[in-house]
């Protein structure tokens, strides 16, 4: 005769089942909705650095959204955390601890500047995370011999031979070179000498700018008859120099400004000013044609922010790609074999080629030389991809 289990105890079965079931409803919610792949930056979106932190955190977050709509990588969707680091190395190297040990992010991208980059360099070598620095031109965070650092950006060695080859192959003899002091103690501009003696150019003044005292530095260039005025820093030194420039009534034949005139907010400060400005970009809309995806990238931009993206942008969304590419054919979290990735990694993005030395040092990609000619940017090198010519501020122009 079979005897049933008794109120008690059908009470006591139903929760357990109703618990089970739970559990089990629970678990299939947590494996159908993977972790996100978290990525930390740190970034200038406040203090001298800002403008191009901005741009470089514009082309993140687009990467973020475009990797996001196509699944993520290894089906995870990638979670971006930017911290502003107030154009601080100070700032960023607590960043980048809290990071790498109380968030415990996945990944790091490096933050702008090359002096911010060094600042942090020790710690993502210290806790072995791979890391992309796409806006850093100097090779000072290089120095130390660190494994885990990886470049995206042309180095700035490279700027100055470009500059100074294409100032000889126009005529100039004498320039005069003002350095930001941040930079000056990295060592910028890198090998300004040396190709300097070999293009037969003379460097009759290379001194640190003196933002109280640029007038006079502007008036000895000037009786030392220099045709070329090359200015290494930042927006602000950019800006600075130009204005002094015009309250002097001196016009050299040659206004050179780093990588601020890059930047449309250069053009946008300056107005009519900027024009005849003398530049170094890595990346231009007119240049895009080039490399796969990065028309879409040109047009997203635009559709996204109302705004023409600057290479500092197009650098940050190009950090994307290197770092997915590098996820996703090791096919796992695993930054030890990430970094082995980021390494030898040979590959095109939106910006041109990426491929490291043995230092983990950016050798495969090259800069543009840019102009501002009648409130917009022209490319004039190379000359496979260059829409204008270079102009002296004594022509005239219809």
């Amino acid at each position: 005769m079979h005897r049933g289990l008794g109120p008690e105890r059908n009470s006591v079965m139903e929760r357990i089942i109703a618990l089970v079931l739970t559990l089990l409803c629970l678990t299939t919610g947590i494996a159908g909705e993977a972790a996100p792949i978290r990525v930390g930056v740190s970034v200038a979106l406040s203090g001298r650095y800002a403008p191009m932190g901005e741009m470089y955190t514009k082309g993140l977050r687009l990467w973020e959204k475009e990797v996001n709509s196509k699944g993520g990588i290894l089906g995870r969707p990638v979670e971006l955390i930017i911290h502003d680091d107030h154009s601080s190395p100070e700032e960023a190297r607590v960043i980048y601890q809290r990071m790498l040990t109380r968030d415990r992010v996945d990944f790091v991208f490096g933050p702008y500047s090359s002096g911010i980059s060094k600042a942090i360099v020790p710690i993502v070598e210290n806790h072995h995370y791979p890391i992309l620095l796409p806006l850093a031109a100097s090779d000072a965070p290089w120095a130390n011999g660190p494994k885990y650092v990886f470049g995206s950006h042309t180095p700035e060695r490279r700027w100055s031979s470009t500059i100074l080859t294409f100032l000889a192959r126009h005529g100039i003899e004498r320039v005069c070179i003002l350095v930001d002091e941040k930079l000056f103690r990295l060592g910028t501009p890198e090998g300004a000498a040396k190709w300097a003696k070999r293009l037969a150019l003379k460097i009759v003044l290379r001194e640190v700018l003196d933002p109280r005292g640029v007038d006079t530095q502007l008036q000895r260039a000037r009786n030392l008859g220099v045709e070329a005025l090359l200015v290494w820093g930042y927006m602000d030194d950019a800006v600075m120099v130009r204005r002094a420039l015009d309250q002097m009534g001196w016009r050299p034949k040659v206004y050179f400004s780093q990588a601020s005139a890059a930047l449309d907010e250069y053009r946008r400060v300056l107005g009519p000013l900027a024009d005849n400005t003398v530049g170094i970009s890595l990346w231009e809309p007119t240049a895009a044609r080039l490399y796969p995806g990065a028309r879409r990238f040109l047009q997203a931009f635009r559709t996204e922010y109302g705004l023409q993206p600057t290479y500092h942008a197009a650098m940050g969304f190009a950090a994307g790609e290197v770092m997915e590419e590098a996820i996703s054919r090791v096919g796992a979290i695993d930054r030890e074999r990430v970094r082995n990735e980021l390494a030898t990694l040979d590959m095109v993005t939106v910006v041109g080629r990426y491929g490291v030395d043995r230092r983990g040092v950016q050798e495969r990609h090259r800069p543009l030389i840019i102009q501002w000619q009648d409130g917009k940017k022209k490319v004039l090198w190379p000359e496979g991809l260059s829409d204008g010519r270079l102009r002296f501020p004594t022509e005239r122009h219809p």
